[in-house]
């Protein structure tokens, strides 16, 4: 099936009520996703070209005390978007910041995450050419978010929850991600997904671990969790056990070492795919389209006093 006709295939289903949804379709190189399928963070050589002059304010949805900046890097390849989580307490990363800004590229680690948030109106392939962005929210799909290290600046203390911050109710944002469309199909050396509009950067859940914990490649730490509203504790908002990524050496990832089978935390987390997921429908599918839902996991960026 050609670009065109899996694109209008797939806006066919992109449809909650009665708005149908923006669909983009995101190709990976097999190498990649299998290289950061079990991967929590990234690290790249970055080309700052366009960044915000201060962060978000902090109030509820987009103003969440981020500060985004738009570059590009040999590693991703894609239109990338990096984004420090509690900016205004990193007084060192930010200054460094206003001084790399159309300079000399530099190292960035932190979270990839993929998310079909800032859709534009072409397919996005890795490895084509990518244009330098004009702003600090170009269209994009592919992010480090939350930064952990940024031009030797630790900022990994940064993953804490959003003081005054009002974050997406469990509940609502984890019925739109159990119920995102999307199809998957592979090639003999990509994966193509396509999925569209996603929403609901930051929710506040309760987590309760319900399998190992497993360390990833890098610095990862894996857990299996059910999911309940804040303010349940009775009732899941999830249909299955989801993944929860955590980065060693954050505060997050100190809590979860610490917690037993049937325990919880109150957290805030972020979600994107799940590449483990998606690769091994793609083996599974042998070619074929595959179309259900988008598979995701959460990026536990901050957790509550209990």
């Amino acid at each position: 099936m050609n670009t065109c006709a899996w694109t209008l295939r797939i806006a066919s289903l992109l449809c909650f009520g009665a708005a149908a949804l923006r669909a983009e379709t995101l190709t990976l190189s097999k190498s990649f996703v299998e290289k950061y399928k079990n991967a929590a963070t990234i690290t790249v050589n970055l080309q700052v070209d366009e960044a915000l002059k201060k962060p978000h304010r902090i109030k509820s949805g987009g103003d969440d005390g981020d500060i985004h900046m738009a570059g590009r890097d040999d590693e991703i390849r894609l239109p990338l978007v990096v984004e420090m989580i509690n900016a205004a307490g990193q007084a060192s990363a930010l200054a460094d910041l206003k001084t790399v800004t159309g300079g000399n590229p530099v190292p960035v680690s932190g979270v990839w995450r993929i998310w079909f948030e800032h859709l534009g109106r072409e397919p996005q392939t890795q490895g084509d050419p990518v244009p330098a962005p004009i702003d600090s929210n170009p269209a994009h799909v592919f992010e480090i978010h939350p930064v952990t290290s940024f031009d030797g600046n630790d900022v990994a203390p940064s993953f804490q929850p959003i003081p005054n911050y009002t974050a997406y109710d469990a509940g609502k944002a984890f019925s739109f991600y159990e119920n995102i469309p999307a199809t998957i199909q592979a090639t003999d050396t990509a994966i193509s997904i396509a999925s569209g509009s996603a929403r609901y950067n930051y929710v506040e859940f309760v987590m309760e671990r319900v399998g190992d914990v497993k360390p990833g490649d890098g610095n990862g730490i894996f857990v299996l969790a059910d999911v309940y509203g804040n303010d349940d504790g009775e009732e899941k908002v999830n249909s299955s056990p989801r993944r929860m990524v955590f980065v060693d050496g954050t505060p997050p990832a100190g809590k979860v070492k610490a917690l037993g089978k049937g325990e919880r935390l109150h957290v805030l987390g972020i979600p994107r795919v799940n590449l483990a997921e998606v690769s091994e429908i793609a083996a599974q599918s042998g070619g074929d389209v595959f179309s259900g839902t988008l598979p995701y996991e959460i990026i536990v960026v901050g957790v509550f006093e209990q």
